[in-house]
């Protein structure tokens, strides 16, 4: 992960974003330009907390298969989380916000908010 933070689409909707290190991953660097030919498909999200780190596990099935783990740092990008949980939605970003073109291709993935919440809130009632 290079940056966490929040995009604003042209109607001032705020969207929790993710930019992400893909070098190392064709497979997810190609993930917005496979979901815009061939559509969303299926995606499911679980987040595990362990002290300081959030790993939220990202797996999809169709239209293709594959599977990534985003780290977090607690309490640093917990507002992110926060966000993406109560929206149900979290960016990807596979290309930094300065890059240029005027549409990048990036991944609106679906989050399990109501899951997200629980275990983002499991340890605070101690």
């Amino acid at each position: 992960m290079l940056e966490v933070g929040v995009t604003w689409d042209e109607s001032g909707t705020a969207y929790p974003t993710v930019v992400l290190d893909v070098a190392e991953r064709p497979d997810v660097a190609d993930l917005p330009r496979v979901h815009a030919l061939d559509g969303v498909g299926d995606i499911s999200t679980a987040l595990a907390v362990a002290g300081s780190s959030a790993m939220l596990t990202v797996t999809l099935t169709r239209p293709v298969r594959t599977e990534f783990t985003i780290g977090f740092v607690l309490p640093d990008h917990a507002e992110v989380l926060a966000h993406a949980a109560v929206s149900g939605t979290l960016l990807l970003a596979t290309t930094p916000p300065s890059a240029e073109g005027d549409h990048p291709l990036w991944l609106a993935i679906d989050i399990d908010g109501p899951s997200m919440v629980a275990v983002l809130t499991a340890g605070t009632d101690d």
